[in-house]
Parts: structure tokens; sequence; C-alpha cells
């Protein structure tokens, strides 16, 4: 169950982070979301090695925080279309 709150905790931040900072999107609609899951399952991985057993909000909040680290850093990888034009 843990995995799939992740997936969507971070597919739901990388969407809503990609649709509501103003800047030139370096890549496809789905790194957003895509870059969110990954570090919310990364979160929900670290949360379950060092806590006890169970879903709760220190979980959540390390899901959000890693899933927006992600999608930050998702949004300064450069594509090979950009880094050709500079």
């Amino acid at each position: 169950m843990n995995f799939v709150v992740a997936v969507l905790i971070g597919a739901a931040l990388g969407l809503a982070a990609w649709f509501l900072v103003p800047a030139k999107r370096p890549g496809a609609i789905w790194i957003g979301p895509l870059a969110g899951a990954v570090g919310a399952i990364v979160a929900s991985a670290i949360a379950t090695a060092i806590s006890n057993p169970g879903y709760g909000i220190k979980e959540i909040a390390l899901q959000v925080v890693l899933a927006a680290a992600a999608v930050a850093a998702a949004m300064f990888i450069p594509t090979g279309q950009h880094a050709k034009s500079e």
C-alpha cells in the first residue's frame, strides 16, 4: 500500500509543479510526474528502512520533500535539444 500512495503523491506533486513553475520545460510532460514518483518511492524505502512499520506522517512528509527535490532536479536536467541551442 505504501508503494501505491508513494506513486500517487509523487506523480501528483510532479504534475502540479510542472504546470505551476513558470520556466522553460527541458523535456516532455511525463518527466515531472516520473521524477516525483521516483523521489517518493525512494523516500518510502528510506522511511521503511529506518523507522517503525506502518504509514505515518513522517513518511508522508519525507515523500513530499524528496518528490519535490526530484522534480526540481528534473527541471534543470538539460536535454539534447536545449544543449545544442546554447
